[in-house]
């Protein structure tokens, strides 16, 4: 088991893991795509919102409002649809609309009991403000993509992050849902980090995907470190 005592500072990717993001991200979509007489399930909507992400998170950067217009614009481009402009506008028009898991919030208030909290995210800082008033929590680190020029899995968001933080790698502990954005540029870089597999996604095969540790949610991962610290 890992010796949480080690750890001064629990850094959190945000979407998809403190936000519900392909809840929220399909509530959106669906009835955009649905409007054009599409027929195409939840799970093929949002892999390829996930392609699209990935594709235009890996190269230069740009704001991530922006992106996400792309992504729309994408996804029509795939099902053959001519969006309409108020249609390829519809993430960032709603952002306010991505909704936090049921555990994230107590979750959060808990391991701030223990821990400095902080956020590494693919987002703009105008984006996380809406977010952070849904979220409810104080963070001690708010550290965007916006703020670093670059996206995740990039390691120059670890690496600048680190610096941010101001302390050893060793006394941080990474907390994301994402294999590709998270937890593969975090073990390159020699960070602990536990992935929080919301989706229930299946075991990794990979070694360079391997977590230190896997818990199904945030609530899981708080009583496994009140227990190991307690004991």
């Amino acid at each position: 088991m890992m010796d949480f005592k080690q750890f001064e500072i629990l850094t959190f990717d945000c979407y998809g893991t403190l936000i519900d993001w392909k809840k929220s991200i399909l509530d959106i979509i669906i009835p955009v795509i649905n409007a054009y007489h599409q027929d195409i399930t939840r799970d093929e909507l949002f892999q390829l919102f996930l392609e699209a992400d990935h594709k235009f998170v890996s190269v230069e950067y740009r704001p991530y409002r922006d992106i996400l217009i792309d992504i729309i614009e994408e996804i029509g481009k795939h099902l053959n649809l001519d969006l309409l402009s108020r249609d390829k506008t519809c993430l960032v028009d709603r952002f306010g609309d991505w909704t936090p898991f049921p555990d994230t919030h107590d979750a959060l208030l808990e391991l701030h009991k223990k821990f400095r909290l902080a956020i590494i995210s693919n987002v703009d800082d105008d984006l996380f403000d809406i977010t952070k008033r849904c979220l409810g929590v104080r963070f001690d680190f708010i550290i965007t993509a916006k703020q670093l020029g670059s996206y995740k899995p990039s390691l120059n968001n670890f690496v600048k992050a680190l610096e941010v933080l101001g302390v050893p790698s060793g006394k941080v502990l990474h907390i994301a849902q994402s294999v590709f954005h998270d937890i593969i540029p975090t073990n390159r870089l020699g960070w602990k980090n536990v992935w929080v597999n919301r989706y229930g996604d299946p075991e990794r095969s990979d070694p360079a995907e391997f977590p230190d540790l896997e818990v199904p949610d945030l609530e899981a991962l708080v009583k496994i470190i009140n227990m190991e610290i307690e004991s």
